[in-house]
């Protein structure tokens, strides 16, 4: 028997890195070994294969096994398939001692899933009259969200092994700091969660998060160099080289929105800039652009003059639905962000570009535009080997990615 004090031995024990030297911290470190060879196997496996995994003897591997057994992380699985002789035991991770909490925090809504190991929903609850605000009382709201909805969901403390937030506005990962909400007292928000909560909070940018669902469960998931371009209310970017997230030296890497499209003769921007892309490519500036139409004395046969908040979502469903206005200015939105894409991929040269977000409900139309703009400023050899495609993942995707997160960090996937 390996380890003292069994019974309070949670996974995030066995997952924590920051151990001591002496001979029972190498044996859960060992352990920790065991458990993310099994997260990331597709069938359960035997105890020579991970013995020569993990670089121990059988004997060894077995008392391993046999105490994460009675930890009840690990189970035996069946028997190997063999043409002869005795089929040997298999092993795999007891899945529901591994759940992680996916936050989304958007300017208008709030969502929390939680999720197990090959992230599979399975408890999600969602606030769309949330507001987003830079108070106490916003930040305190959050943080009666994501508790409730743990306790509503019946998963015990001890089976999550972290909460992952994504959150708009500008993020360090590292430090776990938002530079634009509920960064009181000087206290990260990440490390304020993780004291409240008493869980490992990871914190991230709300484009990022989906940048990392895709890499996970996406179209991109075994593309090397790509780029998810995230159009919502607002525009952003996530950029993987060598299938890892450039993030750059404080987190701010990807504000594809803020790149100088039109100069000092645009649109003034929430950054205090003139002229950026977000301006002229994003859902708040298509809502603009079609209440300027509509005053223009253009018509809509969906979204009728007169008709009260009318949303970026609203036109672009209008325009799918092929009425004519909301379908033209998408068209003009789609030329202007491939003009500005074909710069980014003559800079970094990406196998893929996935619009993901809700622009990703836009239909071909909106693609076929988004190529035609990319021949403006996109050289002929990148652009030749390069694919343009809509997310696929539209339900749940931010959450779900926050949720990735959590597994990222602790090397599970």
């Amino acid at each position: 028997m390996f380890y003292q004090n069994k019974k309070n031995m949670t996974t995030r024990y066995f997952l924590n890195n920051n151990l001591s030297s002496d001979n029972e911290s190498r044996q859960i470190k060992q352990s920790a070994k065991i458990i993310r060879f099994l997260a990331k196997s597709d069938v359960p496996v035997s105890l020579p294969v991970i013995a020569n995994h993990i670089k121990v003897s059988v004997p060894t591997i077995t008392k391993l096994i046999n105490d994460l057994m009675e930890q009840d992380m690990v189970v035996e699985d069946g028997k190997k398939e063999t043409d002869n002789g005795r089929k040997p035991s298999v092993y795999s991770l007891t899945k529901s001692h591994f759940y992680t909490v996916g936050v989304e925090v958007l300017l208008r809504r709030i969502q929390v899933n939680i999720t197990d190991l090959n992230l599979n929903s399975v408890f999600i609850s969602k606030n769309t009259t949330f507001e987003l605000e830079n108070s106490e009382a916003c930040r305190e709201e959050v943080l009666a969200f994501i508790d409730h909805a743990i306790s509503e969901s019946d998963i015990a403390k001890k089976d999550i092994i972290g909460v992952g937030l994504g959150m708009t506005g500008r993020v360090n990962g590292v430090t776990g700091r938002s530079y634009n909400f509920f960064g009181f007292d000087d206290l990260p928000f990440a490390d304020f969660l993780s004291k409240e909560l008493d869980l490992p909070v990871f914190i991230e940018n709300d484009t990022r998060v989906i940048g990392v669902a895709e890499l996970v469960i996406g179209k991109v998931k075994n593309i090397n160099n790509n780029i998810i371009v995230n159009i919502s209310r607002g525009v952003g970017m996530t950029i993987i080289v060598n299938r890892k997230m450039v993030t750059g030296g404080n987190g701010f890497a990807g504000e594809f929105g803020h790149m100088q499209f039109v100069g000092n003769e645009g649109r003034l921007c929430i950054c205090g800039k003139k002229g950026c892309l977000d301006t002229e490519v994003s859902g708040k500036a298509l809502e603009l652009l079609f209440n300027e139409s509509i005053a223009a004395g253009e018509q809509s046969l969906m979204l009728p003059a007169g008709k009260e908040n009318i949303r970026y979502d609203d036109i672009i469903s209008a325009a799918n639905d092929g009425d004519y206005l909301p379908m033209a200015l998408l068209q003009q939105q789609g030329e202007k962000l491939g003009a500005a894409l074909g710069n980014i991929i003559n800079l970094l040269n990406p196998e893929m570009i996935v619009i993901a977000g809700k622009y990703s409900r836009a239909g071909s139309f909106f693609r076929d535009s988004i190529r035609s703009g990319l021949y403006k400023t996109g050289l002929k050899d990148p652009l030749a080997n390069c694919q343009i495609i809509s997310s696929e993942l539209v339900q749940n995707t931010g959450a779900i990615g926050a949720a990735a997160i959590v597994l990222r960090k602790y090397d599970l996937i």
